[in-house]
């Protein structure tokens, strides 16, 4: 009787923990580079390099009209010192993916900054990610939103 208790505990055990391996047989591919998509790219290429050569005209132009009301020259210069101040100059940056979503895209860019340490004087490099989140109006870009994450 003792035995059969145990193998029927064994045989329970055995079926419930292999239902735990009925997964997926493959893993899914992994995606090794995301490589620049057209027109929304192009878009947000210009609104990172305008961000990093202080150019608040060029980046304004690809903001909608009543963003601009709100977000005017003076706000750029205002949020661009304050991200300078607390990261650095921004020295590179890089396209990293978009996001897909139904309505709009999400498009994450790293950007790099170099700053001088007040302490010792040594230069050193931190990294921030900067998101545009664009969507689509007559089939073209439009800035929905942005911020460094």
């Amino acid at each position: 009787m003792r035995k059969s208790l145990l193998l029927t505990g064994l045989l329970v055990g055995t079926a419930a923990v292999s239902g735990c391996a009925t997964g997926i047989r493959e893993l899914p591919a992994e995606v090794r580079q995301t490589e620049p998509q057209g027109a929304d790219y192009a878009f947000c290429r210009k609104l990172v390099i305008a961000f990093l050569k202080n150019d608040a005209k060029t980046f304004l132009a690809q903001v909608p009209e009543e963003v601009r009301q709100k977000f005017n020259e003076k706000q750029f210069a205002a949020s661009r010192k304050s991200i300078i101040e607390s990261m650095g100059e921004p020295i590179s940056f890089q396209y990293v993916t978009a996001l897909e979503m139904t309505a709009f895209t999400p498009h994450i860019w790293k950007i790099r900054f170099q700053r001088t340490d007040p302490r010792n004087g040594k230069k050193f490099t931190s990294e921030a990610l900067f998101r545009i989140i664009t969507g689509k109006l007559n089939g073209k870009p439009v800035l929905i939103g942005f911020q460094f994450i």
